[in-house]
């Protein structure tokens, strides 16, 4: 009895070694460049002796003595064990190993077998070609742009920046997190970028200043995979048909042209591809602006916009006096935007409000009776923004951020935070002359660090942008503003300049800062963007859009000013925080099959597991 007491004294131990990491299993190093398919330090994929902890293990209670068997004996094709005696049974000392493309399950209810395909925990890393020897690791590039309003409008057809571009650990498009819209009741949607949960995933990337991304390392070839986008709340997937096996590393170029079948373009409606999301949006529209018709460009259907409670993910407000709205509208039962300022829980229903410039209709009309919008809602605004809510200002909605709370960021109360001190405001809009607020044309320059105080290195990004779509050339950066509207004296020394002018009166003409405002890093949430020029009024007069029908009055292609106005609002929608990085790839672990898989396997990340000595038959 005391041989069996100490065997099962020894045997405890590497039980309950194995059940403390019964989910991850013990991580040994693989050696990295994108060998994610690897299964261990040989190409059997059992290097040196195991380690024993990991699930599993054996223990037996009779009396069968110490008699030493093998795998072959067992009818084993790899793996290890312990035997009665505490030894260590490992199939590789027989030269029985998985392949580089296999692993190892079973060993409980039948022999250990080597598989690939859905057997696996993870179900594409067995079609990860090992590319340690070779010359690169196996590539995908290319391309995400915005859809356009068919396949062939290319002059809607943009780059997106910042872009996440990553392939599913598995092909199930359920494996994808939803996408929340709005912000709960009495909490927060930050969206920080180092909290985005992207689902399983084996490699992406993020797109540079003209949409284009390689993906590299765990890219599987000889299988079908899924491809997902995500740009701030917009998501789309598709499957990529499998990639032939003879372009394991090497580079396989996606088709870049919408018109070609570009697999990694944003959305048009929410039936427009696999796991689609649409952030939703509010627009309240003025007399004067049209920045709805910047998404109806860019290629959102027209479905995709409607009235309040409608199916759609953009909703129409109309702006001016509550009891005489004007701009834009879907039909005659538009809503006034009271309806949207007036009510938090409207507001926070919605990821973004855009808000169109209304002309002489504007809240600070006349000065004597203030901002009396602004007065009534202006603390819904606040609380909306510093609870993570996203706000573009055109123009003359500066009036939603000027004197809208004073109140410094506190930790004890973020959420009443204030806006007021993003920026100081000259209200006097009429003001003409060649320094005034009213001249027809200008030049704007982007913001870059060492030429403007507030300038961030991440304006780079802007300009070079703004390169890659013909706006404007390096190194000026300089490109033509119809209707410079320059309300924004000075900023606050927390908030980003993009654009100002170098001529008139010099001012700042887009800028936009994390709210609350001020906040320390790591409790960023929300996001403002104000931009002193609007939609060229090409339909001329004060008042072109007073009673347009939407979208009628959207015809034409993106404008180089609407292109601006379009990176803004991609900046604004993206994840605050730290600049986001390619997402890394999320490894499998030893749990996620339950029993099933034991000895060493490929995590899908470069490295391999050990998930702890099989059990052989008793």
């Amino acid at each position: 009895m005391r041989l069996h007491y100490l065997l099962l004294a020894s045997l405890w131990a590497v039980s309950s070694a194995c059940s403390s990491k019964s989910d991850g299993g013990t991580l040994i190093s693989g050696g990295g460049n994108g060998s994610g398919g690897a299964s261990a330090g040989t190409p059997g994929g059992n290097a040196g002796n195991p380690s024993q902890s990991g699930s599993g293990g054996y223990i037996d209670f009779g009396d069968a003595g110490c008699a030493r068997t093998t795998c072959a004996k067992l009818g084993w094709a790899c793996g290890y064990t312990v035997d009665v005696c505490g030894g260590v049974i490992n199939c590789a000392d027989e030269g029985l190993a998985c392949g580089a493309n296999e692993v190892c399950v079973g060993g409980i209810d039948g022999p250990t077998q080597c598989v690939t395909g859905p057997d696996m925990t993870c179900e594409l890393c067995g079609s990860v070609p090992d590319c340690t020897t070779a010359a690169q690791p196996t590539r995908l590039t290319g391309r995400v742009v915005t859809p356009g309003r068919n396949a062939t409008d290319t002059a809607n057809q943009v780059g997106v920046p910042n872009a996440l571009v990553y392939i599913l650990r598995s092909n199930a498009e359920a494996d994808l997190p939803a996408i929340a819209s709005g912000i709960p009741s009495g909490g927060e949607s930050c969206d920080r970028c180092e909290e985005q949960d992207l689902g399983p995933l084996l490699a992406g990337a993020i797109t540079d200043a003209a949409g284009n991304y390689t993906i590299e390392g765990n890219v599987p070839v000889g299988v079908d995979f899924l491809l997902v986008v995500k740009a701030g709340k917009f998501r789309r997937a598709e499957v990529i048909p499998a990639l032939p096996v003879e372009k394991a590393c090497q580079d396989s170029p996606l088709p870049s042209a919408v018109a070609d079948g570009n697999p990694t373009r944003l959305p048009r409606a929410q039936t427009d591809g696999l796991a689609v999301n649409i952030p939703k949006i509010a627009i309240s529209t003025g007399r004067i602006d049209a920045i709805e018709c910047v998404f109806e460009k860019m290629g959102i259907a027209a479905s995709e916009f409607g009235n309040f409670g409608a199916p759609g993910r953009i909703d129409l407000y109309r702006g001016g006096p509550a009891g005489a709205p004007e701009g834009a509208s879907i039909d005659a039962d538009t809503p006034a935007d009271a309806a949207l300022y007036g009510a938090l829980d409207r507001l926070q229903s919605y990821d973004m409000v855009v808000s169109d410039c209304e002309g002489q209709s504007w809240d600070g009309r006349t000065p004597a009776n203030g901002f009396p919008e602004r007065v009534a809602s202006g603390d819904n605004v606040r609380e909306y923004v510093n609870r993570g809510g996203r706000m573009f200002a055109s123009h003359l909605s500066m009036s939603w951020i000027h004197e809208n709370g004073t109140a410094a960021y506190s930790d004890a109360d973020p959420i009443a935070t204030g806006l007021a001190a993003a920026a100081s405001w000259d209200i006097n809009y009429l003001l003409n002359g060649i320094n005034g607020n009213l001249n027809t044309t200008g030049t704007g320059v982007v913001s870059l660090v060492g030429a403007r105080p507030n300038a961030s290195p991440r304006i780079q990004s802007f300009a070079d942008w703004l390169v890659s779509e013909a706006v404007t050339t390096s190194p000026g950066f300089q490109f033509t503003i119809t209707d410079p509207r320059s309300l924004a004296a000075s900023l606050g020394s927390d908030s980003e300049e993009f654009v100002y002018r170098t001529d008139g009166n010099g001012r700042v003409q887009q800028f936009s800062f994390d709210t609350p405002y001020a906040a320390p890093d790591g409790a960023a949430c929300g996001r403002v963007a104000y931009s002193g020029f609007h939609v060229a009024a090409t339909n001329g007069g004060a008042q072109p859009f007073l009673t347009s029908v939407f979208p009628v009055h959207c015809a034409g292609n993106l404008t180089n000013q609407e292109k601006v106005l379009l990176y803004m609002l991609f900046d604004l929608g993206a994840c605050v925080g730290d600049e986001p990085l390619p997402p890394p790839c999320v490894p499998t672990t030893c749990g996620e099959s339950g029993s099933r898989r034991c000895g060493f396997a490929p995590d899908g990340c470069g490295n391999v597991l050990d998930c702890g000595p099989c059990r052989p038959p008793a």
